[in-house]
């Protein structure tokens, strides 16, 4: 019988919960390590499931780091701290699973994409859409050929609320925090290099503003083959978690629309109403973050390659920064790597 792979979890808010309870049901995994500040509910957690795997806070991360039945590690801790773990883990043989960004710079996420080729280990930067079936299931269509050229990509992505303002002064901003996802959307679709960006943006919520964030943004970015993305991007919507996308193709047109939180629809004579969307990302992209997961364990078994490699996470990043510079100017900007 094949041994399943070990793997260290470091940070367990919502997100690394999710990513938690994923290990726990892949017949692959075993979960060695829990690294996390509130130690005591991490081991709770363990005790609750009955499971072996042992708990540190992040003052004695390294051992969790130099275990040796540790293959992998998975960082969901603050994007603080992501540069200093893969580093650290990449230095002790460690493949990594961070989730976005990778670090808080192009320098610092170029320098640790360096150590891990220098390595000769898997740095996976989980940008969880590329993995929701919807969504792989157009990028598939359109790589047959069947669709034709794509045109136009269009996706609105808006939050329900808005996160919590102590985690938006430190998100590094809406276009790094949330767009990033939508900009890496569209490269992958669209399969070629940008060539500007123009973005647009404002602080309706005086919250969000004293932040010194937007709340709602558009971006248009423009690309070699002629193709152009459009993204409409919030930090929040008055009817639920908003995660639409539209690609218009030579040959047809292929959309995703919103997932409702079930399926009952009620009619009146006032008309047909049905269930307003999931209330999250969690609750909507479920099945993306198992299937990154899997993914993952592919790759370090060696049935797989990386599907969002090194160029991908450095390109949505510049995209991100971009935007910014394109928000001061009130202009469109050139692409540059």
């Amino acid at each position: 019988m094949t041994s399943k792979i070990g793997l260290a979890v470091f940070g367990m808010g919502k997100m690394g919960l999710e990513h938690v309870r994923n290990i726990l049901r892949s017949p692959r995994a075993s979960l060695r390590w829990i690294v996390r500040e509130n130690v005591e509910e991490a081991r709770a957690l363990t005790s609750s499931y009955n499971l072996d795997t042992r708990c540190e806070t992040p003052a004695n991360a390294q051992v969790a780091i130099e275990d040796p039945n540790v293959e992998a590690v998975l960082i969901v801790s603050p994007s603080s701290t992501h540069e200093d773990l893969i580093t650290r883990s990449l230095h002790a043989g460690k493949a990594v699973f961070c989730e976005k960004p990778l670090t808080t710079s192009i320098q610092s996420t170029r320098a640790c994409y360096d150590l891990a080729e220098q390595k000769n280990k898997p740095l996976f930067c989980a940008f969880h859409r590329r993995f929701d079936p919807s969504h792989f299931s157009i990028y598939q269509q359109i790589l047959t050929g069947s669709t034709g050229p794509v045109r136009i990509v269009k996706s609105t992505s808006r939050d329900f609320s808005h996160p919590p303002i102590e985690y938006v002064k430190t998100s590094g901003g809406i276009f790094r925090d949330s767009t990033i996802h939508d900009l890496d959307m569209g490269g992958w679709i669209i399969g070629s290099r940008p060539t500007s960006v123009f973005a647009q943006g404002h602080a309706h919520k005086d919250e969000l503003k004293g932040a010194s964030d937007n709340d709602q943004v558009v971006v248009v970015v423009t690309y070699e083959n002629g193709a152009i993305s459009v993204i409409d991007n919030g930090r929040w919507c008055p009817f639920g978690y908003d995660q639409r996308l539209e690609v218009l193709c030579e040959k047809m047109q292929l959309s995703v629309e919103n997932r409702g939180a079930n399926h009952v629809v009620s009619g009146t004579n006032q008309g047909m109403l049905q269930s307003a969307p999931e209330a999250n990302f969690m609750r909507r992209y479920p099945e993306a973050y198992a299937n990154e997961l899997e993914h993952f364990l592919d790759v370090l078994e060696e049935k797989d390659e990386l599907r969002v490699t090194r160029r991908d996470t450095l390109q949505a990043m510049r995209l991100a920064d971009l935007c910014y510079e394109s928000l001061r100017t009130k202009t469109a900007v050139p692409y540059t790597d």
